[in-house]
């Protein structure tokens, strides 16, 4: 498959790269956690705790018991 537009800037921006790299839903780097990525070792990718809560509030309000978990885990 063809690599995105998007996908094709991340890989040129990371060429060399051996990192662990927050995300903010940007989708262009998932390639670069294939075993396929050129350019250098894989890059570990972490979210943020805000946009996860922000998720779990979402849920939440639709009275799911498994985000009210989360964060009372995550308060």
């Amino acid at each position: 498959m063809q690599p995105s537009r998007v996908e094709v800037h991340a890989e040129q921006i990371s060429q060399g790269f051996d990192c662990i790299l927050q995300l903010d839903g940007y989708a262009g780097y998932d390639r670069q956690t294939r075993p396929s990525r050129k350019g250098g070792a894989l890059i570990t990718v972490v979210h943020s705790w805000a946009h996860a809560r922000s998720k779990l509030r979402d849920f939440d309000r639709d009275g799911s018991e498994i985000a009210a978990g989360g964060l009372r885990q995550n308060a």
